[in-house]
């Protein structure tokens, strides 16, 4: 990324940014600069379509900035951009992380992500205990994956605050055995925290739990 070039798209106003607020030059310019802060490394990419709507659930321990890893992660790996959901709706923090993909925690804006072709990513609740136990994932959310028939990929993240290496492991889809209404909602919820604590166990070194 020509940090230069972004620079003067940004003051000639002819940068893009889309409907949400995300500003592609934006998103470069912080993937490259993490790759100062993290070594990734980036499993099971073959998981994540391609293109089209996807629904991204992901371990969250802010201490070590899991959902950044996560979204600089796949975006080196797949070229895809997620759009992390649940920042402040306020100023000045909201509109900025509005510039690198963040978005409202609201269904109907996961919804229309959903619809738009987008990857909106859901964190599991904030785990700031280093158990290594995933968090619960709000069931409201991953209804609108039900309603635009998105697929659910679970993603873990193992990190530490003060460590230089990260790692990303992408799951297969999780699907709910019944098609609509509550009890098809809560259960996919249910499956995609699941998939992720699988995810978390199976790449977790012995004895490293601090990473998760």
């Amino acid at each position: 990324m020509n940090a230069l070039a972004v620079a003067r798209r940004q003051l000639a106003g002819t940068h893009v940014v889309d409907e949400w607020g995300l500003d592609p030059d934006w998103v470069s310019l912080a993937s490259s600069a993490a790759g100062l802060r993290w070594s990734l490394a980036v499993g099971g990419g073959e998981h994540l379509p391609s293109r089209g709507p996807t629904l991204v659930v992901v371990n969250n321990r802010p201490l070590a900035a899991s959902l950044a890893v996560a979204l600089i992660g796949i975006r080196r790996e797949t070229g895809r951009v997620l759009r992390i959901v649940g920042i402040p709706d306020v100023a000045p923090i909201g509109p900025v992380l509005r510039r690198l993909g963040g978005v409202l925690h609201h269904p109907q804006e996961v919804a229309g992500l959903l619809r738009a072709g987008q990857v909106p990513a859901i964190p599991c609740r904030a785990e700031w205990r280093l158990n290594g136990r995933v968090g619960r994932v709000d069931a409201e959310l991953v209804g609108a994956a039900i309603r635009t028939s998105a697929p659910v990929i679970p993603v873990a993240v193992l990190a530490s605050p003060w460590g230089r290496h990260a790692r990303v492991e992408i799951g297969p889809a999780v699907r709910a055995k019944r098609r609509r209404g509550p009890l098809a909602t809560a259960e996919l919820a249910d499956a995609a925290r699941a998939a992720v604590q699988r995810l978390v166990d199976e790449a977790t070194p012995p004895g490293a739990r601090w990473l998760v």
